[in-house]
């Protein structure tokens, strides 16, 4: 009798502390929107994640600002894009002075570990050349085909910090990669009638997307990576596009729309506008919705 009242006790204590609070998430911090969703798919319910630039600005332009320091002090995981896109992140995490998402530590992620970097730059590189990226094409994020590298680099990273957990990140990793290859089936589908088509790319960005596709670049609104379109560089374009029959221009959402404008208009051609990542707008809320948007449009103006 007395051990049950000693029981009846306790339990009366713990129901006047409250609630046992819920286990702590791991803590996750991305350099873009688009990795913050990949966190989500594979982290599910044990993970809070924030990003630190959106989908609706162009990513080589980011401005670091004092309140990400703070918030990169706090974080159990980083992931970044790689590939020196998010160069700009680096002096944020040193900033920060958080030892376990530095370089090399357990909650340091790089998403771009594994890709097969196309467009990696030959020979000396000099300013003449724009702005080049010294380690390849950075924008592996179009390719489905590179989705399941940067999702395996994101579940490593959280088996890592979160080893309790590993066995759901595996299941959700799985789970995500099945859903990513149905997904490729149909992709591939709406547009294997337009294989081997060419277009004219605002930017060195989609390289990855047409390479999926069976898609090529015929040629760039920028003279160089980064540098302004001069008015001969529009006219030599577009009439190159006229005499090679190139119907479609592509160009996402964030750059300006005039330049793409005014080659498609001397071309005889259509502007194509996409969204810059997932999130962009509306119907683009995860990586699937992202690369439908993209797929219709594109097989749409072919």
């Amino acid at each position: 009798m007395r051990a049950l009242r000693v029981l009846a006790l306790c339990l009366l204590a713990l129901l006047a502390a409250g609630p046992v609070p819920a286990e702590a998430k791991v803590d996750v911090v991305t350099s873009d929107q688009n990795l913050s969703w990949l966190v989500k798919e594979i982290g599910g319910s044990n993970v809070s994640t924030e990003f630190l630039a959106g989908s609706g600005q162009d990513p080589h332009f980011v401005q670091p600002r004092p309140s990400q320091v703070a918030r990169l002090s706090r974080a159990d995981l980083v992931v970044r894009v790689g590939m020196d896109l998010d160069i700009w992140f680096d002096s944020l995490t040193r900033a920060a002075g958080n030892g376990k998402v530095v370089q090399g530590a357990p909650g340091y992620v790089d998403a771009s570990q594994g890709v097969r970097a196309l467009q990696v730059p030959q020979g000396k590189l000099d300013p003449s050349r724009g702005d080049i990226h010294i380690y390849g094409n950075p924008h592996y994020f179009y390719g489905p085909s590179n989705l399941p590298i940067a999702a395996r680099n994101v579940r490593d990273g959280l088996k890592r910090v979160d080893p309790k957990n590993a066995g759901t990140y595996d299941e959700n990793y799985t789970s995500f990669i099945q859903r990513l290859n149905g997904k490729i089936t149909e992709w591939k589908g709406k547009l294997a009638g337009d294989r081997g088509k060419r277009v004219v790319t605002y930017h060195m960005s989609l390289i990855y997307f047409l390479t999926d596709f069976g898609l090529s670049e015929f040629g760039y609104v920028e003279p160089r990576p980064g540098l302004q379109p001069t008015p001969g560089h529009i006219s030599t374009l577009a009439g190159r596009m006229k005499q090679d029959g190139i119907k479609v221009v592509l160009t996402e959402a964030y750059r300006p729309r005039r330049y793409a404008d005014l080659v498609a208009s001397q071309a005889g051609a259509t502007v194509v506008v996409i969204p810059g990542g997932i999130g962009a707008e509306k119907g683009t809320a995860d990586y699937f919705q992202f690369i439908d948007t993209i797929v219709n449009r594109v097989a749409g103006a072919l």
